[in-house]
């Protein structure tokens, strides 16, 4: 009876909480990127991330948040998304293949690589 009760349980909480969410949402047309032509560039970071050049350039929006475009050797890989200044984002859009469809919607607190295609 004991066993019984500790197995079913078990499957009770299996379907309450998923054992690996990664909370990624993928679109196959693409998430809509940001517009940068009205955005007011104010900061530009270069750095060398595992033999690639990461370039991260930030845009004021003008409803005080910003936006990140993430390119690695001339590539625009990324865009990171916040409707304010202060950490976190609230998402990042990622081309995961090299389409330039930006199929990809990472929440805050997942973490990225920088994709294969980048490399080539």
């Amino acid at each position: 009876m004991r066993i019984q009760i500790s197995t079913t349980f078990l499957c009770l909480v299996f379907l309450i909480i998923p054992v690996a969410s990664t909370g990624e949402e993928i679109s196959k047309e693409g998430w809509q990127i940001p517009d940068l032509k009205s955005l007011v560039p104010y900061s530009i970071i270069i750095q060398k991330v595992d033999g690639v050049e990461k370039v991260v350039e930030r845009f004021y929006t003008p409803d005080g948040g910003h936006v990140a475009r993430i390119s690695g050797n001339g590539k625009v890989f990324a865009y990171a998304v916040d409707r304010d200044q202060e950490p976190p984002i609230d998402y990042l859009l990622l081309d995961a293949d090299g389409s330039g469809k930006f199929t990809k919607r990472l929440k805050p607190d997942e973490t990225y690589m920088i994709p294969e295609w980048v490399f080539r």
